[in-house]
Order: structure tokens, then C-alpha cells, then sequence
């Protein structure tokens, strides 16, 4: 029998510390692009906008192999389109390490790198297989890695000045060659279809289904059509918070420092939030994810944009609190508007990998034209008003379709349960 740790098999556990550690080596990445852009113009003698491409190009070939991964992982198995993932991202840094030439630096970051974002969805694929009680929990926790990594990284570096970006690579090839690798090869299990434990849990839910009972009559064509409905609202809800979602991470990513110096935002405030903002990401991962794990999934999504739309109405005002307040509202929901998102299509649509990998082109789509309307906007308004507007009205939206769905959900089973009491 499988020893389980809090109601959840031993290997679920394991395999979550596994992909922790595969995330924060991945940390390394992010820190590099946004810590040593200057350096790395320098260097190999390319403007910003060349590298900025080389990002951009990353963002999209990751955003398009997401779908083909999830396709991939439902055919072959998640863990394998991971191996393939780190095996793609070694790859990639290792060509830029080896290579010190602006046209390699973009095929080893910006082209093989991205190709690496096949393995985005099996992450996601992995955790809701393994848990069944803590998955909100679980992936809160597999959050944090990104951010505790960037926040060990950025000290380190800041520390020891004579560390270049090309060291900073060698260090990310080597950790991907023996951590990454040998952590998927021996610490990730796949998943429990293998062993039967999906089929049996498809087999028990397939006795409950009232469709396939004796005493209950089938599903007529107006009860399958408001199924088909139901489901497609889900799904384009849930695509169009991860669209907001990916435009609002945009946003703070690219141009968060330029809006607070625009602001005249005194340099050791800004320093200040931002570091607050890192704090609030992880605590507001453990402490979402707990609560996703208690309370409905549709009303602390709801209760998420909320709070987003708080958070930039305060930086649009640009009020002298406003760069802390902003940093708490937002940190708090930074990282779990994705996998909140994700794991309400897995409860109540049977979302499947190639769908997860759809919905994640969106967050990434919502990511790339975030950052491009930062810019545009700047050049053409010389200010970033109509960009933060542009997140408080997105993230309204979202708000509204999240609460459409908790309310329309309520007021279905409340007439399940009025039926049943009028049956008996």
C-alpha cells in the first residue's frame, strides 16, 4: 500500500520538492534578464531593443509550444515533455555560454530557450494528478520557487560585483546539468494513470454519474446543451482572466520601475516596494493556495481581481503610499491568479493537458502585449496612465466573470437540491 504524507501519496510530496527545485534553478533566468541588460549591451556591442526582441521571441515561441506540449504530454506522459523542456533550456544557455556572439545569444535565449516552453503545462499536469486534498496548496508552494530564487539570486550578485551575465550563464547550464536533469530523472514520478489509480478513480466516479444509472433517465438534448454551455463559459472566462493575468504581469515586469520614476517616486521607496512586492509574492502564494484548498475556487477569484483592480486604481492615482500599496494588493495576487484559473477548468471542466497548454498561450499572449503597449502608450501619451487604466479595466472584467460564475453555479445547485427535495 502507498504511504501517504497528509492524506497524500509519499511520491506527491517528493515530486513537489522536485519541481521546487526545478523552478528556483529556472529563477536564474529571469534574474539575468533583468539584472544585467546594461552589461550584456556592452558586451557584445546590441542595443536594449535587440535584446528586448530576444525576450520578446522567447515569450512567443514558449506561448505557441505550450499548447504542442500539453498535446505531447497527454500523448506521451508529462514527465518526458519535461525532460525534453530542461533539456531545451540546457541547451539553449550552453549556446550562449559557448558562444559569444549577439546572433548566438538570440538563437540560445531567445530560440532554444522558448522552444523549452513545451514543458510549460506539465508542471500543472503533474500536481493535479499526484494531490487530491492539497492542490491549491501544492501549486501555491511550487509558485514560490520563482520568486525565493530571484530573491537569493539578486544579493548574490549584488554582493559580488565581479560576477558578469556570462557567468550568471555558466552557472544556469551547470545547475540545469546536475540538478535539473538528474532531479527529473530520479525525484519526478509520473503520473498515477500508470499505476491505475485514475482509472479507478474514473471508474468510482463513473458508478456516481447519475447519466449512467439505472434509475436515472438520461440526459436529454437541453440538459447536454446547457452542459456544452456551462463548460465553454468556464473556459472562456478562465482564458480571458489568464489574458488579464499575463497583461497585467506585462505591466509590472517591464515598466513597474519606470511609472514610479516617472512619478518621482524617491529612489528608496522604490527599492522598498519592490522588495515588498517579493515578500507579498510568496506569502500571498502559501497563503492563496491554503484558502483555494478550503473555500470556493470561483469566490476567491472573484475576491483575487478584486484586489488587483484596487491595487492599480491606488498606482493610478499615484498617491505617496501608493508604490507599497500597490506592491502588497498585486504581490499578494501575483502568483495565483494562473494556477486558481487552471485548477477551477480542472474541477469543473476535466481540463485535459492540451487545454491547460491553450489557456497558458493566453496568459503568455497577455504577457508580450502588455509590455508592447507599455511602450506604445509612453511614446505616444508620454505617460503610462492609459496602460494602468487599460489593468483596471481588463481586471474589472474578469472580476465580473468570475462572480457570473460563482452566482451561476450557486443558483444551479440550489435548484439541484430544490429537485431533489421535491422528488422525495
Amino acid at each position: 500500500m502507498e504511504k501517504t504524507w497528509f492524506k497524500e501519496p509519499r511520491y506527491a510530496w517528493i515530486g513537489l520538492g522536485s519541481l521546487w527545485t526545478i523552478g528556483f534553478v529556472g529563477a536564474l533566468m529571469r534574474f539575468i534578464m533583468a539584472f544585467f541588460q546594461v552589461q550584456i549591451s556592452d558586451d557584445l556591442g546590441i542595443g536594449r531593443g535587440f535584446i528586448s526582441m530576444a525576450w520578446s521571441t522567447n515569450l512567443l515561441l514558449a506561448a505557441l509550444c505550450a499548447p504542442f506540449g500539453g498535446w505531447l504530454a497527454d500523448r506521451y506522459g508529462p514527465k518526458r515533455v519535461l525532460l525534453i523542456s530542461a533539456l531545451l533550456s540546457t541547451a539553449g544557455t550552453g549556446t550562449v555560454v559557448f558562444g559569444h556572439h549577439p546572433a548566438v545569444f538570440f538563437l540560445g535565449y531567445g530560440v532554444i530557450c522558448g522552444l523549452a516552453g513545451i514543458g510549460t503545462t506539465t508542471t500543472y499536469m503533474l500536481i493535479f494528478d499526484w494531490f487530491r486534498h492539497h492542490r491549491a496548496k501544492a501549486t501555491g508552494l511550487l509558485a514560490s520557487a520563482s520568486s525565493l530564487g530571484l530573491a537569493i539570486s539578486t544579493p548574490i550578485f549584488v554582493a559580488f560585483r565581479s560576477l558578469t551575465w556570462h557567468d550568471a550563464f555558466i552557472v544556469s547550464f551547470t545547475l540545469g546539468l546536475v540538478v535539473t536533469l538528474p532531479t527529473i530523472l530520479f525525484g519526478i514520478k509520473g503520473p498515477r494513470t500508470a499505476s491505475g489509480g485514475e482509472a479507478a478513480d474514473s471508474s468510482a466516479g463513473m458508478a456516481e454519474t447519475p447519466e449512467l444509472s439505472a434509475d436515472v433517465p438520461k440526459p436529454n438534448r437541453k440538459r447536454v446543451f446547457q452542459s456544452i454551455s456551462a463548460h465553454l463559459a468556464i473556459y472562456g472566462i478562465v482564458a480571458c482572466a489568464l489574458f488579464a493575468c499575463g497583461f497585467n504581469m506585462g505591466t509590472v515586469e517591464m515598466n513597474l520601475v519606470a511609472i514610479h520614476q516617472l512619478a518621482s517616486v524617491p529612489p528608496g521607496m522604490i527599492a522598498l516596494s519592490m522588495s515588498l512586492l517579493g515578500v507579498m509574492e510568496i506569502a500571498g502564494s502559501l497563503v492563496v493556495g491554503f484558502m483555494l484548498d478550503r473555500l470556493n475556487k470561483l469566490a476567491m477569484l472573484t475576491l483575487l481581481y478584486g484586489i488587483r483592480v484596487v491595487g492599480f486604481s491606488l498606482l493610478f492615482l499615484h498617491l505617496a503610499w501608493s508604490p507599497a500599496s500597490f506592491a502588497m494588493a498585486f504581490g499578494f495576487t501575483y502568483l495565483s491568479a494562473v494556477p486558481g484559473g487552471l485548477l477551477i477548468v480542472n474541477e469543473y471542466a476535466g481540463g485535459k493537458g492540451k487545454h491547460t497548454g491553450w489557456l497558458l498561450l493566453f496568459h503568455q499572449g497577455g504577457g508580450i502585449l502588455g509590455s508592447l503597449v507599455g511602450g506604445l502608450s509612453f511614446d505616444y501619451f508620454h505617460d503610462y496612465q492609459a496602460l494602468i487604466g487599460a489593468d483596471i479595466v481588463i481586471c474589472m472584467l474578469v472580476t465580473l466573470g468570475y462572480c457570473y460564475l460563482y452566482l451561476s453555479r450557486r443558483r444551479s445547485g440550489f435548484r439541484l437540491s430544490r429537485n431533489k427535495e421535491a422528488a422525495a
